[in-house]
């Protein structure tokens, strides 16, 4: 058993149950849910994750789609998808190269994002920035304006009662600026909800749903 955030863990039966739909999304090489999913579990038990034993040939389904999104200029997508393969395996994933004109394109994106106030993706595209290049990264600010945006939207989403979206932006948030993250007060009515979301997807045997918000509140929770 595996504690991820207050009174909530992740049980023998749900390691299996994700790991079986890991193992049939290799089957059917469905490279990007594998990827978002075997990512998602690196986060939530990094121990127990090691003992998946992950092919040559996996990883290269991983690396082809990832290079089809660098020859599609499609950065959004190189981005997210590198930043699951830094999880997964740090060690092959830091061989893959980014050029400095292709990280100038990245900084494009999170701009954009700016200028659009759109801060849900703002968060997640720096959230998958910091993943691949914490140091390349470290060398930005996040203006206080940014901040404020997703403060925003975090209050947005606890006000509407969306709790999985409070979750995976919150999570993205302390990945950002743990320092700062410690003023968001995460409330025992908050903590909850998002353990009743997980609960749902369990019941339903939601198991790739199951791993992107237990991987998050495992976040919140470290």
């Amino acid at each position: 058993m595996t504690i991820i955030g207050p009174n909530i863990d992740i049980t023998e039966s749900d390691w299996n149950n994700m790991k079986e739909e890991l193992h049939n999304y290799a089957t059917g090489k469905f490279w990007r849910d594998y990827t978002w999913h075997a990512g998602r579990m690196a986060v939530i038990d990094p121990e127990q994750f090691r003992e998946v034993l992950l092919t040559d040939n996996e990883w290269l389904g991983m690396l082809r789609q990832l290079e089809n999104y660098r020859r599609q200029e499609n950065w959004d997508a190189f981005a997210a998808r590198l930043a699951r393969m830094k999880l997964i395996d740090p060690e092959r994933a830091n061989r893959i190269e980014i050029a400095d004109n292709h990280w100038e394109e990245l900084i494009k994106i999170l701009k954009k994002t700016i200028t659009q106030s759109n801060w849900v993706l703002f968060a997640a595209h720096a959230h998958h920035m910091k993943t691949i290049d914490p140091d390349r990264f470290a060398k930005m600010q996040i203006e206080d304006q940014a901040w404020q945006g997703m403060m925003g939207k975090l209050d947005d989403f606890r006000q509407h009662d969306i709790s999985g979206k409070f979750t995976k932006h919150a999570s993205y948030m302390k990945n950002l600026d743990p320092e700062k993250f410690k003023e968001v007060r995460i409330s025992a009515q908050d903590w909850e909800k998002i353990a009743q979301e997980l609960q749902l997807k369990r019941q339903k045997n939601y198991w790739a749903a199951f791993a992107a918000q237990a991987s998050r509140i495992k976040t919140l929770f470290d």
